[in-house]
């Protein structure tokens, strides 16, 4: 989409690009839509089945590109209409982009949302200026994969590889540290517009610190990272679909069951069963009202086989001990798929198949640098877990346990 007006152009036509319709309304005041997402039928089928139409937040990304080609300074306001379905995720802080300083959260004083209807955004931007808006600080699938590769140059601690492709042909990658009995995934939320790359790689960045408590860590676990799980979502400016109109994080039940799914379901699903990771991480990033309590939370213990269930109790407790005792809000979920709408997830497939223990992590966003340390509480806390359970069990075993 692109728009012109004198001196001004608005467009979202750039790899990440996120927009609909755009129009102005007055001098120096410009109306954005929301880039219409389709789903499929079987998914909206699901939602009214389970949720009675509801459920599943969409159409919650937006990123425009704006260029000032006059010869004075100019004061814009940027109205974002909101999607019905993606209007809760869309609350400030929002965020600029300037070749100067990459990504900042925009001043609360120059950000307005209105009633779950729209979100006003007023800067300034100098003569021949380009700058970019955006729900979110988004960073392209290129970029992403090119940060990832460069870690395994700074470091030897990481090998890099790509166990898969989206519809597209887009890498899908991984780093992975020194083979250990204990694996731990950390994987992006395959929900594109939330971008977690940023937490995902200061992980891998940190561990390559030469201390003592990462190296204890590095010891006993091996971190496989997945920084990017949907990359074509990212690239098209969508927020649940693919590039192809397809749902990946909801598809391996679609998948084990023998039906169609999407190549980056496929991808996860096969290196789960390849890797059969102690536990995984998901990280999510969500930007929501400012009384909003964020989720943190795993698959419930009770519906895992027997055999986990020990191993998970470890990770139930350390995560309620880092936060959910009082007086902390964190919001405790647990992912029940003996509920028909926790089933869609995957979780029980994913731990009667791979024995893997899935959690999750809404994280902060209101900084890049808020949600790398947010990740980065949450990877100790599954790792210092699995690490207990190894010693309990295996006590004579060291960093290495016989094979299950």
């Amino acid at each position: 989409m692109k728009f012109t007006d004198p001196n001004i152009i608005i467009d979202s036509n750039f790899i990440s690009g996120s927009a609909g319709n755009i129009r102005a309304l007055s001098t120096n005041m410009y109306e954005i839509a929301y880039q219409p997402e389709e789903i499929p039928q079987w998914f909206q089928d699901l939602l009214n089945e389970l949720f009675d139409g509801r459920g599943v937040p969409k159409e919650y990304m937006a990123h425009i590109r704006l260029q000032n080609t006059g010869d004075t300074t100019q004061q814009i306001t940027l109205r974002f209409l909101l999607s019905p379905k993606g209007a809760g995720y869309m609350y400030p802080p929002w965020w600029i982009w300037r070749n100067t300083i990459g990504w900042m959260p925009l001043p609360q004083k120059d950000t307005h949302y209105h009633n779950r209807e729209y979100l006003d955004v007023t800067i300034e931007i100098q003569p021949n200026e380009i700058l970019r808006v955006a729900s979110a600080p988004y960073e392209t699938p290129e970029q992403i994969v090119q940060k990832t590769r460069h870690l395994t140059e700074l470091s030897n601690i990481w090998t890099y590889r790509e166990i898969g492709q989206s519809a597209q042909g887009r890498a899908i990658p991984i780093l992975e540290s020194e083979p250990r009995d204990i694996k731990l995934l950390i994987d992006a939320s395959m929900q594109s517009c939330e971008p977690v790359s940023w937490g995902i790689l200061h992980v891998a960045h940190w561990l390559t610190l030469p201390t003592a408590r990462t190296q204890h860590l590095l010891d006993n676990i091996q971190f496989c990272l997945m920084p990017i799980t949907n990359p074509d979502g990212l690239a098209v400016g969508h927020s649940v679909t693919n590039a192809v109109g397809e749902v990946p994080k909801f598809g391996i039940n679609n998948l084990v069951e023998g039906h169609e799914a999407s190549k980056e379901t496929e991808t996860l699903w096969n290196y789960l069963l390849d890797k059969k990771p102690d536990a995984s991480i998901e990280v999510h990033a969500h930007f929501t009202r400012p009384d909003f309590t964020r989720s943190i939370g795993m698959h419930d213990k009770a519906s895992m086989p027997t055999h986990l269930q020990n191993k998970a109790h470890l990770i139930e407790q350390a995560i309620h001990n880092n936060y959910h005792v009082p007086p902390l809000q964190n919001r405790k979920v647990l992912i029940d798929p003996r509920q028909p709408e926790h089933d869609v997830y995957g979780d029980r497939h994913v731990s009667e198949q791979a024995g893997t223990i899935r959690t999750f992590l809404q994280s902060i966003p209101d900084s890049i640098e808020s949600h790398c340390a947010d990740v980065q509480e949450m990877v100790e806390t599954i790792a210092n877990a699995l690490i207990q359970w190894q010693a309990d069990n295996y006590p004579d075993q060291g960093s290495s346990r016989p094979k299950q």
